[in-house]
This record gives structure tokens, C-alpha cells and sequence, in this order.
């Protein structure tokens, strides 16, 4: 019952026109800044050590402006996941770098897309949706009442979504050997992994993307759905950073992280600071989010 209500709601969220989507969204990132929320404060502290030479006034103009992002993102996302594909594929009214993607396509080899978190991502899986059939992973929900909307979204878009199970990395690995399109977020905190530097501080990142061009011998882009001022959005496909080819793991890593900044400089103001990425540290470095007391250091 919980899952049905649930379902009912986002699909209520859903069915909303865009400009009322990006109005509430635009008040809940003022909300953030007038309670100086948790993620307030986690967005200050990256945007403070990603970019040290940037005033504290445009520091906070920025934070003010990614949260603002952050929250239309998230009134957008019921759409992305449950709206009709056709209605919700107008809002990408520009693609940039597209002859990269036919390029890549008239290649025989597969191609793997590195999509981080900036715009709104989950835009990404309509547009293939509607053009090119696509594999990505998708994380199990823990929470019962979650389940239904999961697979009402796996069914609605029509793209392959296959569980972070081993089962379901083995299938990434067999769709990039068959030639096909697999699409991997690559700025996730792994529960393992290695440290790499993002933005010049060392970051936990997955192997995932490694292990999949190590294997599989892929072609690889990054890609990228930025939000325009009129709220329309602008697709871009770039190259990767040459390193993720690299047989040294750090290099590889950090290509993919350098990969994923390249993706953050086309709108800084709509990358996910909030999400705590230094949140794993080396050994003897001081904790990042240390709002509530905790120990400073990792030891």
C-alpha cells in the first residue's frame, strides 16, 4: 500500500508542467540556504577546497545557485523516471558533440558513457529511451515501499537497467563486448576503491569504469544534460580524458576523475556539491564534514 501511495504521488509530481517543476524546486534550494542546511554546508566545503582561488562572495553565490539546481533536479526526476518519454524528451532542445556519438556508434566496438552527476542525469535515460537502446546499473532499494516505483521505472523507460549485483556487472561487461552502449555514474563514493585526486584533492574512486575498459576494451564519452537558463537542455557528449586507457590504476582513475571535471566545467553551479565525495580519506587527513564533533583525523 505504502508503494502505491508512493507511486500515486511522484506520479502527481510528474504530471506538473515543467516551469511549475522548476518554481518549487527553486524554493526548496532557498530553503537549504535560509536554514543552512546540512547540505549547505557540505556544498560551502567542497566548493571551498575544489575552488580555493574563488572569492567567498562568489563562493556563495555559487552555493546559492547549486542548490537551486540541486532542488529543481530533484522535482524534475519523478518526470524523468515516470512521465510520458515522448513529453519529457522536449525538454533536451540542444545537443552538442552528437557527431562524438555517431562516430562512436559507426565504430564496431561498444561504447561506455560517463555520466556524472551534473544538470539532471537522469534526462540522459530518456533521450536513449527514445533514440538508442542503452544498459546502466541501478541500486536495489532497501525500503520495501520502493521497489514498485523502481520497477515502474525500469518498465516505463524501456532501457536495460540491471541491479549492482555481480550478475548485473557481468551483464555490463557482455553488453560492451556484444558492441552495445553501457552508461556508468562515475562519481559515486565506492564502498572500496582507490584514491585518485578530483580537483586536486585525493577522491575514493570506483574501479568499475577501469575494470569495464580493461576487459571489454570499450569505446568511451563523457556525457552530460545541462539545464539553460528557459529551463530547456542542452546534451553534451564529450571525449574522455586519454588516461582512462592507462595501465597504471591511479593514472586510469584519475583520467576518469578528470573525465568527470571536464563534464563539471561546462555549469559549475549545477555539479552535486552536496554530495559529501571527500567523504572518505587518507590515512592522517583531516574529515571534511566535521559538523557534529567528530574525530578529525582518519586514522
Amino acid at each position: 500500500m505504502a508503494g502505491r501511495i508512493l507511486l500515486l504521488f511522484l506520479r502527481g509530481i510528474a504530471a506538473l508542467p515543467h516551469r511549475w517543476l522548476m518554481v518549487i524546486g527553486g524554493l526548496i534550494g532557498l530553503l537549504h540556504v535560509v536554514f543552512r542546511s546540512r547540505a549547505y554546508r557540505v556544498t560551502e566545503t567542497n566548493l571551498e577546497i575544489c575552488y580555493p582561488e574563488m572569492s567567498k562572495t562568489d563562493r556563495s553565490a555559487l552555493t546559492r545557485a547549486s542548490l537551486t539546481a540541486t532542488g529543481r533536479t530533484l522535482m524534475e526526476t519523478p518526470a524523468a523516471w515516470l512521465g510520458n518519454p515522448v513529453r519529457i524528451d522536449r525538454w533536451i532542445t540542444r545537443i552538442e558533440g552528437e557527431e562524438l556519438l555517431h562516430e562512436a556508434l559507426d565504430n564496431e566496438r561498444g561504447l561506455l558513457l560517463l555520466l556524472p552527476h551534473l544538470g539532471n542525469w537522469e534526462l540522459a535515460n530518456v533521450y536513449f529511451a527514445n533514440r538508442l537502446p542503452s544498459t546502466g546499473l541501478y541500486q536495489p532499494p532497501k525500503q520495501p515501499a520502493l521497489r514498485p516505483v523502481m520497477e515502474k521505472v525500469r518498465r516505463n523507460l524501456g532501457n536495460e537497467l540491471v541491479p549492482t549485483t555481480r550478475s548485473g556487472l557481468a551483464t555490463l561487461y557482455r553488453r560492451l563486448l556484444e558492441g552495445k552502449v553501457v552508461v556508468v555514474l562515475p562519481d559515486q563514493v565506492p564502498s572500496t576503491g582507490e584514491f585518485a585526486p578530483f580537483f586536486g584533492h585525493e577522491a575514493l574512486t570506483d574501479r568499475l569504469v577501469m575494470r569495464l575498459i580493461r576487459k571489454s576494451r570499450p569505446q568511451v564519452l563523457s556525457v552530460s544534460m545541462v539545464r539553460g537558463q528557459d529551463g530547456g537542455f542542452t546534451m553534451h557528449f564529450l571525449s574522455a580524458d586519454e588516461a582512462v586507457f592507462d595501465a597504471n590504476s591511479r593514472a586510469a582513475l584519475a583520467g576518469v576523475n578528470r573525465s568527470v571535471e571536464q563534464c563539471v566545467q561546462l555549469a559549475p553551479a549545477q555539479y552535486q556539491w552536496e554530495y559529501k565525495r571527500f567523504k572518505e580519506r587518507p590515512s592522517g587527513e583531516f574529515r571534511l564534514y566535521n559538523y557534529k564533533g567528530e574525530s578529525s583525523t582518519y586514522h
